[in-house]
Parts: C-alpha cells; sequence; structure tokens
C-alpha cells in the first residue's frame, strides 16, 4: 500500500499498555502518532483519519462522573466539526454481567468505573452519532510491566510473583472472558479498514475460570495463592458473544488459540 494512501492513526495516551501495543502493531500498516492527552488540539489532529483514545483520568476510575474528567468527550468536543473518527475503548463493566454478553444485554454498570464509562459513551455519542464506534473490551492481558492507574489481573499477578505471594478475592472462582493484547490489535486493525459506527463488543467469547487462568500463565507450586473472600463481593461470571465482530472482522478465536497466548505470557513470567 502506498504511503499516501495508507489511514492516519492518533494513538491518544502515555505509556499505557495498550497504546504501546497498538503502536507496534498497527505501524505496520498504518500512519501512526502517538500523542499525550494534553498534546492534543485542532490543529496537530487535522489531517487524522482515526483517534483511539488509550488515556484516562485517575479520577475516571474511582470517582463520580464528571465531565472534566472525562477525555473521550473532551476528544469528541475537539473533533465534532470535520470527520475524524473516534474508537473509544470502553469496558464490559458496563453491563450486567452475566455468560455470553450480547450488544443488546442489559445494562446495570458494576461499580464507579462501569457507570462512568456509559456516561461516556452517552455524551460522546450525543456529539459525534455516526463518526463513534464503542468497543466495550473484555479482560485484556499480556505482559505488563509499567505502573497502571487502575492494576489488571495480569500486573496484580506480576507484583505477587516478586512477594511469592499472591492474594486473590471471589474473582479466583468466576469465568472471564479474556482477551490477548494482540487479539485485540488484530480486531482493531480490522475495525479500522471498517466504515461502521456504535457498538461492538471486543473479547475471545470464552468462558476461562480465573483459577485456570492463573493456572496456565505460573507455575502455582513456586507460589503461594491465598484467596480472600468477602460477602460484598459485586462481581459475577461473564463472557461476550462474540458473534458480531466475528461477522465483521473475520476472525473467530478458539481455546486452542488462547492456549498459545497463556504460554507465550508464562514464558515471559519465568
Amino acid at each position: 500500500m502506498l504511503k499516501q494512501n495508507k489511514r492516519k492513526i492518533i494513538l491518544v495516551g502515555y505509556k499505557s499498555f495498550i497504546q504501546t501495543n497498538l503502536f507496534n502493531y498497527l505501524n505496520k500498516n498504518f500512519i501512526v502518532k502517538k500523542k499525550k492527552f494534553n498534546e492534543i488540539n485542532k490543529k496537530n489532529i487535522s489531517g487524522y483519519d482515526l483517534i483511539i483514545n488509550c488515556s484516562n483520568s485517575k479520577y475516571f476510575f474511582n470517582k463520580r462522573y464528571d465531565k472534566k474528567y472525562d477525555r473521550n468527550l473532551k476528544i469528541a468536543q475537539l473533533i465534532k466539526k470535520n470527520s475524524v473518527k473516534l474508537f473509544l475503548l470502553s469496558s464490559r463493566q458496563v453491563y450486567f454481567q452475566k455468560l455470553f454478553l450480547t450488544e443488546k444485554s442489559k445494562l446495570k454498570p458494576l461499580n464507579v468505573y462501569g457507570q462512568n464509562c456509559l456516561k461516556s459513551e452517552i455524551n460522546c455519542k450525543k456529539i459525534l452519532k455516526k463518526n463513534l464506534l464503542i468497543l466495550r473490551l473484555s479482560n485484556v492481558f499480556g505482559y505488563e510491566n509499567g505502573k497502571k492507574k487502575k492494576p489488571s489481573l495480569v500486573s496484580l499477578i506480576l507484583k505477587g510473583l516478586k512477594m511469592k505471594k499472591i492474594i486473590f478475592d471471589n474473582n479466583y472462582f468466576l469465568y472471564k472472558d479474556f482477551l490477548p493484547i494482540t487479539l485485540l490489535c488484530q480486531y482493531i486493525e480490522k475495525l479500522v479498514y471498517l466504515n461502521i459506527y456504535g457498538i461492538v463488543n471486543v473479547g475471545s467469547g470464552i468462558p476461562i475460570l480465573v483459577k485456570d487462568f492463573v493456572n496456565n500463565i505460573i507455575d502455582i507450586k513456586k507460589i503461594k495463592i491465598k484467596v480472600e473472600l468477602s460477602n460484598s463481593f459485586s462481581d459475577q461470571s461473564y463472557c461476550y458473544n462474540i458473534n458480531k465482530l466475528k461477522r465483521l472482522t473475520g476472525i473467530n478465536p478458539n481455546k486452542n488459540n488462547l492456549n498459545v497466548y497463556f504460554s507465550k505470557l508464562k514464558n515471559r513470567l519465568i
């Protein structure tokens, strides 16, 4: 593909796990620039086709919704008068949790972060309409060695490995939809080429017990595992129905694919 015909993409964030991996993957076939959130303005986004926001304020995770902390909304307001498209990375936590969630499943945010994601989706949709694609991500995993505003399961495991002890809550006995970071990059690459808008659930579509996930990526004989159960725990087992995603991208992951990703991560953690 000639360079001048490549789609031009801005990845907003600062050394985030998803942004870093997306840049390394998408840079092969697109013109991709990384920018910190506070660096973007009308002038330096001019001429780009797509913005993928990988950045959130730390207050977005644990404070009641406030527009001043909604970076998706600020980007939407910045691009509303041109043809730049926004990929909004949202969360499975906007749903009432159950197995095989579809894009039409009941919305019942799990926590403050889920509430904020849903409000951000609604506000951005009002502004951008057909220039917005909302990607509700499941549990993205891969090797992470940077500091995160919102710790992931893998980052908690990495911390526990250093201490030779990993403490889990009720999540240990739940099923979740684990999405390898490489698979997320493949999905997004396919979606970049499509002229679509709306909402797409992005995951593997395969329910995996957290306990089994842990057993697949670390040698539990060398680590002490402790589970602290809580009566106030509110999460439930979930996974996505990804029929829409498979139809759009042509990608159909299976459990053997996931096992390959588990094995690769285990080798990184040794």
